[in-house]
């Protein structure tokens, strides 16, 4: 190589190069020789830049593939997850119940029902699968047949009794009642909880029995929750007014009162009432207001018809919210979860709460 550049320079001279020109070109050729090695070694170390720069950005090619196809099956996995959360997650109640006719025969009344019943003295309409209303066709003095309509865990009801007084009948409820009003009083007995708009009747006070309460109207709104579990009656009034008795003790409701009979208690104790609260559920609402776990969870037991298991639990939080009860059990589970106290697995129809 540098010979070839040596003879290409002699070339171009048109005479034979004398000593002192064969010096020349021999200094011009070590330059040219310096120049070259310089440019292989500048050429070389920006070949060497590049290999690195193809190495390391090959290196982050590779990592950013690994990583978007683990970023992809992470969320695959949180999509897979929730899936199954979802599939997991349990449905609000709705409207069924079970209706007892007073010969023992019994039909169960869901979502879809439209029918009409012949009951002797009584038409009994179903409507919608929402409600039934009751219609006097003939007055039979002396005959008492009791229906009786009985909501599932999970389920809710109307009603519409034969003097036009409104019950809805929440979850896990019972309500005996007479196909029409034939003596002195209006008596219905309720196991549970029901909302009453009581038809004014001034001759025939209306009473409900429940536990070992009686409630005296002559006509008025008012909600009862007289739930086994919750170990006590509770008996609020919106309008109009109305008379506790349990044995020898009695006591007058104004609007806006609650009255509290604790199980094994004779005592009535009367307050202000949370109003808003206790006849959320007529709304379709949870209300919570400074409630505590175990209290909420039995609401929900009924409602969502579940079981609550507490595992590892201890925990004196109070809790305030409002979920309608129209959502997925998981809303509401989310809602108490916020909180940080407390956490919730479904299993089927378990509820498993833990700290």
């Amino acid at each position: 190589m540098v010979e070839s550049w040596h003879i290409d320079d002699l070339s171009k001279s048109a005479y034979m190069p004398s000593k002192e020109n064969i010096q020349l070109v021999n200094t011009r050729m070590a330059k040219k020789l310096a120049t070259y090695v310089q440019t292989r070694k500048r050429a070389q170390r920006t070949i060497r830049l590049w290999d690195r720069i193809s190495l390391t950005a090959s290196i982050l090619l590779i990592i950013s593939i690994l990583g978007f196809l683990y970023l992809e099956k992470i969320d695959s996995s949180s999509i897979i997850a929730q899936k199954k959360q979802i599939n997991h997650d349990i449905l609000p109640g709705g409207y069924k119940a079970i209706l007892t006719l007073y010969n023992g025969n019994k039909i169960n009344l869901n979502d879809n029902n439209e029918e009409l019943i012949r009951q002797k003295n009584v038409n009994i309409r179903i409507e919608s699968g929402k409600k039934i209303v009751y219609q006097s066709v003939a007055k039979a003095p002396g005959i008492q047949l009791l229906n009786t309509l009985e909501t599932p865990r999970g389920g809710q009801y109307q009603l519409i009794l034969p003097d036009g007084t409104k019950v809805w009948l929440n979850a896990s409820s019972k309500l005996t009642y007479p196909t029409s009003f034939t003596n002195k009083e209006r008596l219905v007995k309720l196991s549970g909880e029901a909302f009453f708009e009581v038809s004014k009747d001034s001759r025939r006070p209306f009473k409900v029995q429940s536990n070992d309460q009686i409630v005296e109207v002559l006509g008025t709104h008012f909600n009862i929750s007289a739930y086994t579990e919750e170990h006590q009656t509770q008996t609020t009034l919106i309008e109009g007014k109305i008379k506790i008795s349990k044995q020898n003790n009695n006591k007058i409701l104004s609007p806006g009162q609650e009255a509290l009979i604790t199980e094994n208690g004779n005592q009535i104790s009367v307050t202000q009432a949370d109003i808003e609260k206790n006849i959320a559920w007529k709304n379709n609402e949870f209300i919570f207001n400074g409630e505590n776990l175990r209290n909420i969870m039995r609401s929900l037991a009924r409602w969502y018809d579940v079981d609550i298991v507490y595992r590892n639990y201890s925990d004196d939080t109070r809790y305030w919210g409002t979920v309608s009860r129209l959502k997925n059990i998981s809303a509401v589970l989310k809602m108490l979860e916020s909180t940080g106290k407390i956490k919730f697995q479904i299993e089927g129809r378990r509820i498993i709460a833990m700290n």
